[in-house]
C-alpha cells in the first residue's frame, strides 16, 4: 500500500518538458535596431526575430573582406577584396510561449535599443541583450515584466499590436478589440529603466487593424492605430429597417441589395475605417483620442514618416490598389496640371493619394493589397519608403516637399522596384541592406545596388491619381 502511493505522488508531481530537436524556420515578425555593443561600435545592426514556437533569435549583420592566396600573382594583387556579408546568430531564446509581437525601443539618451515583446502572458515584456554574451544560456535580461490582464490569447487581451514612440518615451500596447495600454518607459536617478503604472485608453466596439508611433518630435508622445468603430448588429438592422420605412423604401424601389441588408464587410455596411491619433499627455499623464479621419476602406498597414526636424510627420497607409499619406491638419493638396482636375471648378483634393503600379496581364477587377510597409530615415533630412504588395512587388515611395518648408507634402510618388518573395514584414538596414522574412520558403537579404528612380522607371504620381478620381467623382 505504501509502495503505490508513492507511485501515485510521484506520477501528479511529474512535470513534462517539450523539447524541440529542430527549431521552427518561420518567422512571424521582426525589426532591426542596435540591441548590443558589438554592434554600436561598428556601425553595424542587428535583427531580432520572432520565430513560430516562441523563440527569439537575434541575428548581428556582419560584413568581412577576404583577400586572395598567398601565393597568387602580383596581378591578383590588385584586384578587389570579396565583400562577404552574412547574419550571425548572436543569441536564442526558448520562451515556451506564444509570441504576438516585438518592437525595438531606443529609451532616450541610450546608445542601444532594448526589445519590447507582446505574448499570451499577459505581460508586458522588456528584454535587453547587452550581456547575452557573457551568460552561460546566452539568454537576455529582463527589465520589466508588468502583468496587465489574463493568460493565452483573446480579442480583448493587449498584445497582438505593439507601437513605440521614435523618441522612446513610451510605448503603446493594444489588442484587437477594445483595450490599449499606453506605458510611460524612463530612466530614474541611477539610470536604471523604470516603467509607470499603465494608462488606459480603452475605445468599447473598436476593431483594431495596425498600430505605429507618430514621429512629431519631442511633442507629446502620439501613437496612430487604424481602426473601425461598431455597434451591435441586431441595432444597426432594426435601426436601417425603420430608416427604410420612414423613408418609404421598398425592396422593389430599394438598390442596396434589393432591399435585403447589406452582409458585413461589404461596401454599404454603414462601417467606416478611420486613421485615429492617441496622445500622450506627459504633464497630465493622460491619454487622448486627439483625431481622428476617414481612411480607405481596404486600409490595412500603417508606417511612420519621420518628423520633427527631419520631416513632414504623419503616416503611410497601404490599402488595395492605393497608398495614401495622413497626418492632423495637413494642407489640402494642389489640383492636378495647374488647377484643372478635369472635374468642377469647386472640386478640390482632400486627400494625399496615389494609386501603385499594376501588372499589364493582373485582372482589372482584381485588386492589388499593399501587405506591408516600411521607412528608412536617413542624413540630412532625408528618408524614403519601401511597400510590398500581395504578389511579391517592391515600391518606392517618395514624398514631395518643397526646399523651403520640409513640414508639407505636395506630392507622392510610387515606383516599381523590384519584384521579391511576399515576406511577413521589411527590414532595411542602413549598411543598404534589406532583410526579408519569407512567409513561405527561405528567407532572404538583399544588398542595393541604387534606390533612385529612374526616368523610364514604371511609376505612378498623385497628381495623376487625383485628377482620375477627380473625373470619375469618387473624391
Amino acid at each position: 500500500w505504501l509502495s503505490t502511493m508513492t507511485s501515485v505522488t510521484s506520477a501528479a508531481a511529474m512535470k513534462l518538458l517539450d523539447v524541440r530537436l529542430k527549431h521552427a524556420g518561420s518567422i512571424l515578425a521582426s525589426t532591426i535596431g542596435e540591441f548590443t555593443s558589438g554592434s554600436g561600435g561598428g556601425g553595424g545592426q542587428e535583427i531580432a526575430c520572432l520565430r513560430a514556437g516562441g523563440t527569439i533569435d537575434l541575428y548581428r549583420i556582419v560584413i568581412s573582406q577576404s583577400g586572395g592566396d598567398d601565393d597568387a600573382d602580383d596581378e591578383d594583387e590588385d584586384d578587389e577584396e570579396e565583400v562577404t556579408t552574412t547574419m550571425k546568430l548572436v543569441s536564442r531564446v526558448e520562451t515556451r510561449s506564444n509570441l504576438r509581437s516585438l518592437r525595438a525601443l531606443r529609451i532616450s539618451g541610450s546608445k542601444r535599443d532594448v526589445l519590447v515583446v507582446g505574448s499570451d502572458s499577459g505581460c508586458f515584456s522588456v528584454l535587453d541583450f547587452e550581456n547575452t554574451s557573457n551568460n552561460n544560456n546566452n539568454a537576455p535580461t529582463i527589465l520589466h515584466c508588468p502583468p496587465f490582464g489574463k493568460a493565452s490569447i483573446r480579442r480583448d487581451t493587449p498584445g497582438q499590436y505593439l507601437a513605440s514612440d521614435p523618441r522612446g518615451r513610451a510605448c503603446m500596447i493594444a489588442s484587437v478589440e477594445k483595450r490599449k495600454l499606453v506605458y510611460v518607459v524612463h530612466r530614474d536617478s541611477t539610470g536604471k529603466v523604470t516603467l509607470a503604472s499603465p494608462l488606459e485608453a480603452h475605445r468599447p466596439r473598436t476593431l483594431v487593424f495596425d498600430l505605429v508611433g507618430v514621429d512629431n518630435g519631442y511633442d507629446n508622445p502620439i501613437f496612430a492605430a487604424l481602426e473601425v468603430q461598431y455597434e451591435e448588429y441586431e441595432d444597426g438592422v432594426l435601426r436601417e429597417r425603420k430608416r427604410r420605412e420612414q423613408s418609404g423604401e421598398t425592396a422593389a424601389n430599394n438598390n442596396n441589395n434589393n432591399g435585403e441588408d447589406v452582409e458585413i464587410g461589404q461596401p454599404g455596411d454603414g462601417f467606416t475605417k478611420q486613421l485615429a491619433y492617441y496622445e500622450l499627455d506627459l504633464g497630465l499623464n493622460h491619454v487622448s483620442r486627439r483625431w481622428a479621419a476617414k481612411a480607405h476602406r481596404t486600409a490595412c498597414c500603417l508606417a511612420a514618416v519621420p518628423g520633427g526636424a527631419d520631416g513632414p510627420s504623419g503616416v503611410l497607409i497601404g490599402g488595395e490598389n492605393y497608398i495614401e499619406y495622413m497626418h492632423e491638419g495637413m494642407a489640402v493638396p494642389p489640383l492636378p496640371n495647374g488647377g484643372n482636375g478635369g472635374g468642377s471648378n469647386d472640386a478640390k483634393p482632400k486627400r494625399m493619394i496615389c494609386a501603385i503600379p499594376r501588372r499589364e496581364l493582373h485582372p482589372a477587377a482584381k485588386g492589388v493589397l499593399i501587405t506591408c510597409i516600411t521607412v528608412l530615415k536617413q542624413k540630412k533630412g532625408k528618408f524614403f519608403a519601401l511597400a510590398q504588395s500581395e504578389l511579391g512587388d517592391v515600391y518606392k515611395i517618395t514624398l514631395t516637399m518643397p526646399k523651403d518648408d520640409k513640414t508639407t507634402v505636395t506630392g507622392m510618388t510610387v515606383c516599381l522596384l523590384d519584384t521579391l518573395p511576399v515576406g511577413n514584414g521589411m527590414n532595411i538596414s542602413k549598411l543598404a541592406l534589406l532583410f526579408i522574412p519569407a512567409e513561405f520558403g527561405d528567407h532572404g537579404l538583399y544588398q542595393f545596388d541604387a534606390i533612385d528612380i529612374e526616368e523610364n522607371a514604371v511609376k505612378c504620381t498623385s497628381d495623376q491619381t487625383i485628377g482620375a478620381l477627380l473625373r470619375s467623382g469618387e473624391m
